[in-house]
């Protein structure tokens, strides 16, 4: 009988501590998403679950001239599906750019935000994305992982983004008129549907 409480008591003692165990990881999980930026690429990080949105491919443009104010001549691969994309061709609707990173823990959180505001504007809007400073692969896990509701282009060592469209640290916001024009930028997180609401219709005359 004595034998028989021993091994009753130490199942429960078991199982206490495989709890608090999982609790702790819980924790863990739910702290780390922190406005911070995480240096470097997990270590054999897997492939995520495809997010429900679907950032689509990278839209085939009309060659147009760079404009005063404007977005630079600068030509980049894109990070999923599609051809290459030079930033100054995005012309023609108002168009909101969004500089990310995949150990950008700020654009994770912004994601959601974006994904509202596309499905609200529709075609008055396009929205972009400009990858930068990781490799193809961890971006494109964390395209999925995110949400990225847009297509992207991608910069792997980030030196061309930096140089061109001076954004060197994630997540920036460009808002470009129809025209080509830079009417407005936005450094750092966008934290709310009705502060990225303000910026498109003071920058952009679109309504969302």
């Amino acid at each position: 009988m004595t034998g028989r409480l021993v091994a009753v008591a130490l199942g429960l003692a078991l199982g206490l501590a495989s709890c608090a165990e999982g609790a702790g990881d819980a924790a863990d999980d739910a702290g780390g998403r922190t406005p911070s930026v995480v240096a470097d690429a997990p270590s054999g990080a897997s492939p995520a679950a495809p997010s429900a949105a679907s950032p689509g491919p990278c839209p085939d443009l009309e060659p147009a001239e760079p404009v005063d104010g404007g977005l630079p001549d600068l030509e980049l691969p894109c990070l999923g599906d599609g051809p290459d994309v030079n930033l100054a061709d995005l012309r023609g609707v108002p168009t909101v750019v969004n500089v990310w990173a995949a150990w950008c823990t700020n654009c994770d959180r912004e994601m959601p935000l974006f994904a509202a505001a596309q499905t609200k504007a529709g075609d008055r809007v396009r929205f972009f994305g400009v990858h930068y400073k990781a490799d193809r692969d961890y971006g494109l896990r964390s395209e999925a992982d995110f949400g990225v509701p847009f297509p992207s282009v991608h910069d792997e060592d980030g030196d061309r983004v930096a140089l061109k469209l001076r954004a060197t640290a994630p997540p920036q916001t460009f808002f470009v008129t129809a025209g080509g024009r830079v009417a407005g930028r936005e450094i750092g997180e966008i934290t709310s549907a009705e502060q990225l609401a303000e910026l498109v219709e003071r920058h952009l005359g679109v309504v969302l």
